[in-house]
């Protein structure tokens, strides 16, 4: 696996169960998955690093889609198995190209424009006559890097875009201009794929969504059943598109009017799928490993009425007391083995019972109790 961090780590521990051999290309030598790993290779996702992966697996997947796409040509071309495909994480990689090819699929997302010109003052045109379209404020995101909310902008006003429109024409990054919407619950669907072309998929996933980083997880997620299978049926159509293999996540926007839009996609076990190890009778983890290669696919049911998931993120100090949490009934415990920093995320927890705010209130005591920040519930996006 390209990417040694804490999805990497959870995938680690499935392979162990199975006794598949799980080697990492890892960054550093601490980092949460080399712990679990078969073997660990040193190197970073750039062509030096991908290219030391030729003779220690015959399949490769990955926990981030920060690689050397070029690298990952040559690789295949020399016969490595590469999964989820080129194609699929070109999707991931390039919010501009996401937008356009959904468009050309109809696919329902936020009204967007491309601003791509060679100079800032071009640029800045453009989202001015977007946003004048659609009404500020308005949503920007360079169309490569950023993940959990970094690389996502709001702008108010015209006066607010020189910088952001210097940068990314400097850079030769297109910028995505999205319209701000009016949020009623954000969802994410998980999509299993093989490459035998078997296909499940978990129950809608109700995301709790804070600074842009996924703090909580909610299964069921307590929509009506047209929203449900709008998602679901939505989820299905992007992962043909892209021609996904492994889990796809597909997060969503659900407006206030009921309206279910595409957001982005993860070509990858995802945040919104922890919930899962216990949640369900096989974990994200190892239906993404089954999937890589080209294993039966497991089942995705809930293995419990109400799973919630909480994120636990460094707060102002270190203050975690593991016992504390532990006490707390039917609380399951994961710890990424991070050094601890304020706004990171350290580990989760997950609670399993039959009603959800009693089911909620003893995840966040347990994740309170390791340090998590609190959360401030926000209205939209």
């Amino acid at each position: 696996m390209v990417g040694a961090g804490q999805l990497a780590r959870m995938c680690g521990e499935a392979a162990s169960a199975l006794a598949i051999d799980f080697s990492v290309l890892a960054e550093n030598p601490d980092d949460p998955a080399t712990q679990c790993a078969s073997k660990v290779v040193l190197g970073k996702p750039d062509a030096a690093g991908l290219s030391s992966l030729l003779g220690v697996a015959p399949v490769v997947s990955f926990d981030h889609e920060q690689v050397d796409l070029d690298a990952l040509v040559g690789l295949a071309q020399k016969g490595m198995a590469i999964h989820p495909g080129i194609h699929t994480l070109q999707m991931a990689v390039d919010k501009a190209m996401l937008r356009r090819r959904m468009a050309e699929n109809n696919i329902p997302q936020p009204k967007f424009v491309i601003a791509q010109e060679e100079s800032a003052a071009q640029r800045k045109n453009t989202i001015v006559s977007f946003a004048e379209s659609v009404g500020w404020p308005i949503v920007v995101k360079p169309a490569r890097g950023g993940y959990d909310g970094r690389g996502v902008y709001f702008f108010q006003s015209a006066n607010e875009l020189d910088a952001i429109c210097e940068e990314s024409a400097k850079k030769e990054i297109p910028l995505v201009v999205e319209e701000r919407l009016p949020l009623d619950v954000e969802l994410a669907v998980l999509i299993v794929r093989s490459p035998r072309g078997e296909m499940v998929h978990y129950p809608v996933i109700r995301t709790v969504q804070e600074d842009g980083i996924c703090r909580e997880t909610i299964v069921p997620a307590g929509i009506s059943k047209e929203v449900e299978d709008r998602a679901q049926q939505i989820g299905e159509q992007v992962a043909a598109i892209v021609d996904a293999t492994g889990i796809l996540a597909v997060e969503l926007f659900v407006t206030t009017d009921g309206v279910v839009l595409l957001n982005e996609i993860a070509a990858r076990p995802h945040n919104s799928g922890h919930w899962s190890i216990e949640g369900a009778h096989t974990s994200q983890f190892e239906n993404h490993l089954r999937a890589v290669l080209d294993l039966p696919l497991g089942a995705c049911t809930q293995s419990a009425p109400v799973v919630v998931t909480v994120n636990v993120i460094g707060g102002e100090k270190d203050s975690a007391d593991l016992t504390a949490a532990l006490s707390v009934s039917r609380a399951h415990i994961h710890l990424y083995n991070k050094s601890y920093r304020r706004g990171r995320k350290l580990g989760h927890v997950t609670a399993i019972g039959d009603d959800v705010e009693e089911v909620r209130s003893r995840a966040w005591d347990s994740a309170l109790a390791l340090g998590t920040q609190p959360l401030v519930e926000r209205e939209s996006r």
